[in-house]
């Protein structure tokens, strides 16, 4: 199932992945930038996959993309991927998940790629290092060199890659969608007895 997923994007699997709406606070254009510095050999081997609709102000990074792409570079951009079980698929075919977010609420991709057993290169601002608890590299979130440092290091390094993945799934089990609901009814209950 998730071959023929991965056959009809044309995808091989271990790419670097990233997921949601195609907005700034996203950074994938820190992301692309980053991508791009790494070795021609590991671009060639691992393409980046974009998963999101155009979102808020998005023509420049949509311009960035459509560059990489028209230079014969291996970046793919699935904007119109509305199937929750081929995202499933696409998680799964991932080497490596990043999610330089400048800012997240929760960041519910992070958690779906702990889960799926892929190794997590997260930005270390706003509320995701409550979320990865040290289950991913941190990287700052503005600095595409470190960025691009981690991601070659979980591509490469395979005892690192190791210990995220097994960080990042007993993180995900720490996670369950019972426990953020328990904790959503905590947060509400302790906002009404203000």
């Amino acid at each position: 199932a998730m071959a023929t997923t991965l056959a009809r994007y044309k995808l091989r699997p271990g790419y670097f992945l990233t997921v949601g709406t195609l907005q700034p606070r996203k950074n994938v254009g820190r992301l692309l930038d980053a991508w791009l510095t790494l070795p021609k050999s590991l671009r060639d081997d691992r393409a980046l996959v974009v998963v999101g609709a155009r979102g808020w102000r998005c023509e420049a990074l949509v311009a960035q993309l459509e560059a990489a792409q028209a230079n014969g570079e291996n970046v793919v951009w699935l904007d119109k991927l509305t199937d929750s079980q081929q995202l499933r698929h696409l998680y799964a075919g991932a080497g490596v998940f990043a999610f330089p977010s400048l800012y997240e609420g929760f960041g519910i991709p992070v958690v779906e790629a702990f889960a799926s057993r892929v190794p997590v290169v997260a930005s270390n601002a706003s509320s995701l290092p409550e979320v990865t608890q040290g289950a991913a590299l941190e990287v700052d979130p503005l600095d595409t060199g470190l960025l691009a440092n981690a991601l070659q290091t979980l591509a490469n390094d395979t005892r690192e890659r190791a210990r995220c993945i097994a960080a990042g799934r007993a993180r995900a089990e720490q996670l369950t969608w019972h426990a953020t609901a328990r904790q959503t009814a905590e947060v509400y209950r302790a906002l009404l007895s203000q």
